[in-house]
């Protein structure tokens, strides 16, 4: 692509004029001054058409500088107008003024014939384009809105089998704690702190998945931000998340015998030598961490999801009734994770009304 002023072009311009000089003088016959004046007026007459055809092509607004110039186009222009000067002189004796009249004339309706055709062509290009280009945003908003939707079932679906897996990590915990109760009644020393450690470790998970369903939970709010449709229905309900509160009394619980064997010489040399255990779980570094956050921890993540369940249903209630083509589906998939809820439900219940009384 070059510019107008580019010295290279203009080298090959003056050359390409004193050529087509020689050779309408030396060849045709024509005198030189003639020559001169019909290379120059031919390549005068190529520059005007190079300039019409960038007004047809690109139009007056589009900057000189900033279009693709038709170099080639121009010096072929200039060829064919001495070539076709040339011929009218030596074939049929016009006289090579009239010649290059007839020639340059000619040229030019070809020139502009072509750059309209030319104009044509881009116009319909770019509405081509233009086309394409809008039929691939749509589809691309589409498959975004899809994953959107595909990302929240998956959430849902990952945040209820979590829950489901916490009545299980309460029991185990509570069966630990009813094993220490026993080992502490016995003087057990190294035992009751055994299965003090495995009520922690599984409490501690316990909190893990707490944490896992708020970040779901909160992701989801995310994505309905940006869901156009109706979205899937979260299916964690406010209620089950209220009874989870079942494992800060679990906690409480642990709290209470750690106290009181803390009380106790013996068993509390045993725990100096086991403080230091590490716990493998995110959130505690060590044994000693786990028994002196775990009640405030797993009361704090509870209150965190309760927040992000609560935004979630409160978003919900902005959105019209769901009444829509997913009402099927989401009274399939709502009444499933109901029953889900349920079964954990009932278990959570049992932990709770199973509960020794603290000592």
């Amino acid at each position: 692509m070059r510019d107008v002023d580019d010295p290279g072009l203009m080298i090959l311009v003056f050359i390409a004029i004193a050529i087509f000089t020689g050779v309408l003088w030396l060849v045709f016959g024509v005198g030189f001054g003639a020559s001169f004046a019909i290379a120059m007026g031919a390549h005068l007459v190529a520059g005007i058409m190079m300039w019409v055809h960038m007004v047809l092509v690109y139009g007056m607004s589009e900057p000189v500088g900033g279009a693709e110039r038709p170099v080639g186009r121009y010096i072929l222009a200039a060829i064919a107008i001495v070539f076709f000067t040339g011929v009218l002189w030596v074939v049929f004796g016009v006289e090579h003024w009239v010649n290059f009249s007839i020639a340059a004339g000619t040229v030019c309706v070809a020139w502009i014939i072509m750059s309209v055709d030319e104009r044509k062509r881009r116009r319909q290009e770019a509405e081509a384009d233009r086309r394409r280009a809008e039929e691939r945003d749509r589809r691309e908003h589409r498959e975004k809105q899809q994953g959107y939707r595909i990302e929240m079932i998956r959430l849902g679906e990952k945040s209820i089998e979590v829950f489901e897996s916490m009545p299980k990590c309460l029991s185990s915990a509570e069966t630990s704690l009813d094993r220490a109760e026993n080992d502490f009644a016995d003087s057990a020393f190294a035992p009751f702190w055994d299965s003090i450690e495995n009520a922690a470790k599984t409490l501690a998970h316990f909190d893990k998945g707490l944490r896992d369903i708020e970040y779901n939970s909160s992701r989801y709010t995310e994505l309905i931000k940006e869901y156009e449709d109706t979205p899937p229905e979260f299916p964690l309900a406010r209620q089950s998340v209220a009874k989870l509160r079942v494992g800060s009394a679990t906690a409480e619980r642990m709290e209470a015998l750690v106290r009181k064997a803390q009380r106790n010489f013996q068993f509390a040399m045993i725990y100096e030598q086991r403080k230091t255990n590490q716990i493998l779980v995110a959130g505690f570094t060590s044994l000693a961490h786990a028994l002196a956050q775990m009640t405030r921890q797993i009361t704090a993540s509870i209150n965190g999801l309760s927040s992000s369940i609560g935004a979630i249903h409160s978003r919900m209630g902005d959105i019209t009734e769901m009444a829509s083509r997913h009402h099927k589906e989401h009274m399939e998939k709502t009444s499933e994770a109901a029953e889900r809820q349920k079964k954990a439900l009932e278990m959570l219940d049992n932990i709770q009304r199973g509960r020794r009384p603290f000592l």
